[in-house]
């Protein structure tokens, strides 16, 4: 997470100012007479409280990166627990009929390119034929590409009316979250905002 980098950045900073610091102490920044020693002063000062804010700076982006990753842990966990088994393309494709025998759902539907570990999440009034365009070459196409040339997907559905959820956007928004699909996967947007 960017958090734990900036806090690093932050910390090696703090280190920096600290021997700064020191070194002020120590030979008063090399300055000559009263108004040298004033001006020396200000800067040691003034690199102690440089110091001190970027360490606490560094601490406060640790605990919020440790908030962040908690939530995104917890969040992670409820959505892939709605999520169905993954099945394979040719699998999903097989079982199309059974499916949707007694209509079609609402839902969201997670892409995993195992291969590759990049996940792509959709919605649809309709996921069973929307993840079938998606499979066809007729939904994202970065998906399909890497589909075409062999990488190893599974297919998750989650429906909208067995997941707690009263939003369709809400569940996609979260499930994007969950896998990430946005930082590091093929979605484009975070989700809907509606």
């Amino acid at each position: 997470m960017h958090y734990f980098r900036t806090a690093a950045a932050l910390l090696a900073t703090g280190v920096v100012f600290l021997c700064l610091y020191s070194t002020a102490r120590a030979d008063g920044f090399g300055a000559a007479g009263a108004a040298g020693a004033a001006g020396a002063s200000f800067l040691r000062d003034l690199c102690l409280w440089a110091a001190i804010a970027c360490l606490a700076l560094a601490g406060f982006f640790v605990a919020y990166g440790s908030h962040l990753q908690h939530r995104e842990k917890n969040l992670r966990e409820q959505v892939w627990g709605l999520a169905s088994p993954g099945v394979s393309p040719q699998e999903f494709l097989a079982a199309r009929d059974r499916l949707t025998a007694d209509g079609d759902f609402t839902g969201v539907y997670v892409i995993h390119n195992a291969t590759r570990d990049l996940y792509y999440v959709g919605q649809s009034v309709r996921v069973v034929g929307r993840v079938t365009q998606h499979l066809t070459g007729h939904g994202n196409g970065d998906v399909y590409a890497d589909l075409k040339y062999g990488d190893d997907f599974r297919i998750s559905v989650v429906s909208l009316a067995q997941s707690g959820y009263a939003s369709l956007d809400a569940l996609e928004r979260d499930a994007i979250a969950a896998y990430d699909a946005y930082g590091r996967g093929y979605n484009r947007t975070r989700g809907n905002r509606n």
